[in-house]
């Protein structure tokens, strides 16, 4: 995965996590879509941190 794909998935995950805690506040989705969009996040950076810095 390049990295322009790989931060264009995180910043529209960072995007939904937002738009969630906008539009469902204080309920139990809200936590479950944050959840969701935050380990999507933590993943990306996770890959970025493992094999990105191998393809150089």
């Amino acid at each position: 995965m390049s990295n322009s794909t790989r931060w264009t998935i995180a910043g529209i995950l960072i995007a939904v996590n937002v738009l969630s805690n906008v539009a469902l506040r204080d309920t139990w989705l809200e936590i479950v879509v944050s959840t969701a969009t935050g380990l999507g996040v933590v993943a990306l950076v996770i890959d970025y941190l493992v094999r990105g810095r191998r393809e150089r």
